[in-house]
């Protein structure tokens, strides 16, 4: 896998390297990766995509990783051999759209050794709708790697990229008759017994086993870490006690709380009610475990003709707010050649193994082809 990188601002090197990938008979279609930090707006961005008529797909994301390094501006193109089949939706549809969109594009998109790029607005409130939608149409045929775009500022903006320019509100697919292996990990391990979602509502977990969401998880964190929870330092203290979502014979799906309001748990994706949850806890040690185990779980599946020297990174944004400076040693981990590129994401899109589809937070997935 091969990866351009270009300095923030620097348009008339972009527009280079786009024009070079454009007559570049290699090159089928172009995952376009953008940093929030000094990103181009769609009046300047739009005219510079018009260079390039192969499938383009991708999207804003807080960072970017180039060759094993972190990049918080700038702009990485990654050229794919295969030719992607692409669609922009508007996330502000309902499932019977999505679902009838995908017919009218996809409807020949099933071959078992494909794979599905996902990019989607993280704010975005249909977002799991649109997201088992997917699953829905496509099945276990595919394999599915993405994330969500978006800034640390959590505001909303064009974030999602096509051929078309810049889109807010929206995700982007690009389906390619080509194989990817996949690792998914996080390394949090549960700290308490699995405990019932009884009211949710979207984002926001209401009650724990019939009893107020904070008080249940308050109770349970602080006689594990010895600190104690104020009106400042929800954040401070959570980041290090997310919740996972059980699932059989899988990687549990972390989620990861942001906000409390009222003995509410704001979390930055969806928990449903009736699904059973742990609380996590985790350090830089089990942390670094995890991502080596997502590099292992993507190279036991490796096939012929993959390039098993590199890799795309979809990592969780707040993984590198937990682990600050030593984040380095995550890449290294999974790449110790440094030959690893991708986006530091507000949510994980993947499927581990032959499992549903999920929106991961403070996870780490790693795609080979």
């Amino acid at each position: 896998m091969r990866s351009i990188y270009i300095a923030a601002q620097e348009t008339s090197s972009l527009e280079n390297h786009l024009s070079e990938l454009e007559v570049d008979s290699h090159v089928k279609s172009v995952l376009f990766l953008m940093a929030y930090e000094d990103h181009l707006p769609n009046e300047l961005l739009s005219p510079l995509l018009a260079h390039i008529k192969k499938p383009l797909i991708g999207g804003v994301f807080p960072e970017l990783i180039f060759e094993g390094e972190r990049k918080n501006s700038g702009v990485l193109l990654l050229p794919l051999s295969f030719e992607l089949k692409t669609q922009v939706f508007d996330l502000s549809g309902n499932s019977e759209d999505y679902f009838n969109q995908l017919e009218r594009v996809q409807v020949d998109s099933m071959n078992p050794s494909s794979s599905l790029f996902v990019f989607a607005d993280a704010l975005s409130q249909s977002k799991g709708m649109f997201i088992e939608t997917l699953f829905n149409f496509f099945g276990i045929n595919p394999t599915y790697i993405g994330g969500g775009a978006g800034s640390l500022r959590f505001e909303p903006f064009p974030c999602i990229i096509s051929n078309q320019g810049m889109h807010e509100n929206a995700a982007v697919i690009g389906w390619g008759n080509k194989k990817i292996t996949l690792g998914v990990a996080h390394g949090w391990y549960a700290i308490s017994e699995g405990l019932k979602v009884t009211e949710a509502n979207k984002n926001q977990l209401e009650s724990i086993n019939w009893k107020p969401a904070f008080e249940v998880y308050k109770e349970i964190v602080e006689a594990h870490s010895g600190m104690r929870f104020n009106s400042e330092n929800f954040y401070d203290i959570a980041k290090s006690y997310p919740l996972g979502i059980e699932k059989i014979d899988a990687e549990s799906v972390v989620r990861d709380p942001f906000m409390v309001t009222n003995n509410t748990i704001h979390f930055i994706d969806s928990i449903s009610e009736g699904e059973y949850v742990k609380v996590l806890h985790g350090d830089i040690a089990s942390l670094l475990e995890g991502a080596s185990k997502a590099k292992e779980l993507a190279k036991s599946k490796l096939k012929e003709g993959m390039d098993c020297e590199t890799s795309f990174c979809i990592d969780c944004i707040s993984r590198v707010l937990f682990m600050k400076e030593t984040y380095k040693k995550e890449l290294e981990a999974v790449a110790p050649n440094k030959k690893v590129s991708g986006v530091l994401t507000i949510g994980e899109i993947a499927n581990a193994g032959e499992s549903f589809l999920e929106i991961y937070n403070k996870t780490i997935v790693l795609g080979i082809w």
